[in-house]
Formats: structure tokens, C-alpha cells, sequence
């Protein structure tokens, strides 16, 4: 059987035209996670339940960030996996070479969540702008931010909880080798001229443990410990929390209640008090 050459060049036309016709597809609609993982930015990509798609953004825009995202969106929507998006840096802080340096940030995406991831990441984005403020995750309806420096905790502070994602809570913690300063933040229950006078005094007492610890959901109400002070430092702590300056600690006027420990010849002593010497009950 012959074939005419007219009957070639119509097959060959048609070929051509049904491959341009595959490459319109809208772009993003047939990538794979597989597919994206190329892209400049990333890291290391695995969509294993431990190993996140890790990008790095020093010489990324949050324009660049929020792009990738989008596909990545669309890439793992017919998925059943998390898929976690961690963005790291050259220049994060390192306190220990042991020990690798914190993430910038890091945000979830669940299985048919892209609507939250995208609000996630835009909030996540604003709270990384703020100078100071690193490893910004979030976990059960709460988020997490690290404050590099405790020079920069009262900044970090007033510019993060005023975003977005922050606006009802977070926790922020200072990066350092021993714990020194952690404040839960909940807004209903707490003044920030409160969490400004906690942050003076970490950064008065610099050998001192001081965590504003409280339930991050159901009842918010939460209690200040100090550790590691003398005991003339209790004394000193003590006497400045009770002043009546503070009585309006607690936003709705209850008592606001702290615990200062110090270790002595004859073992550790707590004394407990409120702010502004509000009573109890």
C-alpha cells in the first residue's frame, strides 16, 4: 500500500497542532509537586510526612514566595498529603554550630486547605518582614514567633502583634542557648504596657528565667514566673510588680498573678503576688 506525501504532511500538521494545543494548558493546572521542585528557589523537596519542601528566599521577593506557593497549591490539591513549606536563610542566626540554624518560617498546607494556606503564608510574610523575628509557625489555631535579639524583643513585640496573624495571640520566645524570656500573648487578658514591663525586667535581670505562660486555647489566663533571682532580687521584682501602676494589667481589671523563685543555703523559695496588688477572687 502507498502512501501519498500530501498524506504524510496532514498527519505530521496534525501532530504538531495537538502538541501546541497540550503546552496551552493553563499554566499550573497539570504541574506535579514533582515538577515544581526545580524551580530555582528550592532547596530540597520531598512531600514526605517528615521532610518539607524546604526554599530559600534571600534573593526571593515575597512576590517570588507568593507565586511559588500558588502553585504549589495547585500541584498538591489532588493530593491526600501535608505538605509543609519551610523557607530558610543564609544569614539566620546561629548560636550553636551544632545545632542547625532556626527556619525563617514555616507554614502547612493541608489536604483541600489552600484557602487557609494562602491566608497563612500572606500573614506569615508580614510577621518575617519585622526585623528580629524569625521561625514563624503556626500549630492548632496558634502561632509561634522567635525574636532573635532581647535588644529587639519590645519592637519585635509591638510591630508582630499588630499583624494579621498575631492580632489574637501568639507566643514569643527568645532565641538563646538557656531559656531566658517566653511570653504568651493573649490580648484579652493581657496589656501590652503588662508584656512591655515583663520584657524590662528580662532585660534587667539577665540570669533570670521569665516566662508568661497560659493555655493557648479554651481559658486564657495567664501567670507570670521569674526564676533564678536572688533573694534580694525577689524582694526587688516583687515590689515593682505589686506597684499600683500595674493594677490594669489584666484588661478587664483581674488579678493578674506572678511567681518569683530564687534558690538559697536553704533550698528555693517562692514568693507570689498579683500586678498592682489587685486581690484574687
Amino acid at each position: 500500500m502507498s502512501i501519498s506525501v500530501r498524506h504524510i504532511t496532514h498527519v505530521s500538521i496534525l501532530s504538531i497542532a495537538a502538541l501546541l494545543l497540550a503546552g496551552c494548558t493553563a499554566p499550573g493546572a497539570e504541574e506535579s509537586i514533582e515538577d515544581i521542585c526545580p524551580d530555582p528557589m528550592v532547596l530540597t523537596c520531598d512531600t514526605g510526612i517528615t521532610q518539607p519542601i524546604v526554599i530559600n528566599t534571600d534573593d526571593a521577593s515575597d512576590e517570588d514566595v507568593t507565586e511559588f506557593a500558588d502553585r504549589l497549591a495547585v500541584a498538591a490539591s489532588a493530593q491526600s498529603e501535608t505538605v509543609l513549606l519551610r523557607a530558610e536563610s543564609d544569614d539566620s542566626r546561629v548560636l550553636d554550630p551544632e545545632v542547625a540554624p532556626l527556619p525563617r518560617w514555616e507554614v502547612t498546607l493541608e489536604p483541600g486547605g489552600s484557602d487557609q494556606f494562602t491566608s497563612d503564608l500572606a500573614g506569615t510574610l508580614a510577621a518575617a518582614a519585622v526585623p528580629g523575628a524569625t521561625r514563624i509557625v503556626g500549630a492548632g489555631g496558634w502561632h509561634y514567633v522567635t525574636v532573635e535579639n532581647l535588644e529587639q524583643f519590645e519592637d519585635v513585640f509591638i510591630q508582630v502583634s499588630s499583624t494579621p496573624l498575631f492580632t489574637h495571640g501568639g507566643t514569643y520566645t527568645l532565641q538563646a542557648l538557656e531559656e531566658h524570656l517566653r511570653i504568651v500573648h493573649v490580648p484579652s487578658r493581657t496589656t501590652d504596657e503588662a508584656i512591655i514591663e515583663i520584657i524590662q525586667i528580662a532585660r534587667e535581670f539577665p540570669g533570670a528565667e521569665v516566662l508568661l505562660e497560659a493555655p493557648t486555647s479554651g481559658e486564657q489566663y495567664p501567670t507570670l514566673y521569674v526564676s533564678r533571682l536572688t533573694p534580694a532580687q525577689v524582694q526587688e521584682v516583687d515590689a515593682r510588680l505589686r506597684d499600683p501602676r500595674l493594677a490594669d494589667a489584666d484588661v478587664d481589671g483581674y488579678a493578674l498573678e506572678y511567681v518569683l523563685g530564687s534558690l538559697d543555703a536553704d533550698g528555693t523559695t517562692y514568693v507570689g503576688g498579683t500586678f498592682g496588688g489587685v486581690p484574687t477572687g
